[in-house]
């Protein structure tokens, strides 16, 4: 017995032919698209070897001029020409490198701290060491450049030496002074008894005429002028992060020439000499000058 699940309004005649049908619009929209399919991948194919045919002669063209270049390239007289030049190039680069930062520092030294001589040296690629030398009158002075130079922008570290100040101290009692007389600390006691002490000053060395020291009786120009009595000469050394690092012109070409002009080492950088300034800085409160081009360098601070 067979149970009828359709209802009664499906109409179940012609359902083979209908699918039939359907089965072949089927078929024939597959084989359409898989034309379509086939067709259009050909198409680009042959586009893309076409490009890739014109890049290839492209390609030949440029490894030939190439491979020609690199046959002139390893002429030593060319080969030096290039080393040469590039050396040059640095060379005038790196020209502006110690003025900049000498005007870069000039404006944070203190007015009292009368420099005689300002130069520089690369620590590495990322900062240098900043050397001034100068004259300060007390301790006070001494303790006050540091501070000052602190101001630097990008200033790590301050290293002083050469302090040679003698203050007045209160000595100890002794037998031919009780009372403690101040003295400077590289003098013998002063007695207590009056003649002994108008012996004691009688016998001091005292200047009778002009000392010239510190070279400041010397009237030629150009001359640098020194420590004056009671003053002290100090070395201070600035850490700045900046790099002033410059060429070696010596070493380039030394190796350019023992390598037969086949080397294309770069310059190995090395630092300025030192300078002196005859004049004191003028400190400034504006900021510091950024890098300028087409001066002349400048010997230390205080020389314009």
């Amino acid at each position: 017995m067979k149970l009828n699940l359709l209802p009664k309004i499906v109409d179940t005649t012609g359902r083979a032919k209908r699918a039939f049908i359907g089965g072949i619009l089927v078929f024939a929209a597959s084989c359409v698209g898989a034309y379509m399919m086939v067709s259009i991948s050909s198409d680009r194919v042959k586009k893309a070897d076409e490009a890739v045919e014109k890049a290839k002669t492209n390609y030949d063209m440029a490894v030939k001029i190439a491979g020609e270049a690199d046959a002139i390239m390893l002429k030593p007289e060319l080969r030096q020409m290039v080393v040469n030049t590039s050396l040059a190039k640095s060379m005038i680069g790196a020209s502006r490198l110690y003025p900049d930062l000498y005007d870069y520092v000039k404006p944070y030294i203190p007015r009292f701290f009368r420099i005689t001589s300002l130069s520089a040296t690369p620590i590495d690629a990322k900062s240098c060491a900043v050397n001034m030398t100068g004259v300060v009158k007390d301790a006070t002075e001494y303790m006050d450049v540091s501070l000052g130079l602190l101001r630097i922008p990008g200033a790590t570290s301050v290293a002083r030496s050469g302090f040679q100040k003698e203050d007045i101290v209160i000595p100890a009692l002794i037998e031919i002074d009780n009372t403690g007389r101040p003295r400077l600390l590289s003098k013998n006691p002063i007695p207590d008894d009056a003649l002994d002490r108008l012996t004691y000053y009688t016998n001091e060395s005292v200047p009778t005429g002009y000392l010239n020291s510190g070279n400041y009786g010397d009237l030629n120009p150009g001359v640098t002028k020194g420590v004056r009595p009671g003053e002290s000469l100090i070395t201070m050394t600035v850490t700045i992060p900046r790099n002033i690092q410059t060429p070696n012109p010596r070493a380039t070409i030394m190796s350019l020439a023992g390598s037969g002009g086949s080397s294309t080492t770069a310059a190995t950088p090395t630092s300025a000499p030192a300078t002196k300034t005859p004049a004191p800085a003028t400190p400034k409160n504006d900021p510091p000058p950024t890098a300028r081009s087409g001066r002349g360098g400048k010997a230390a601070a205080g020389d314009e």
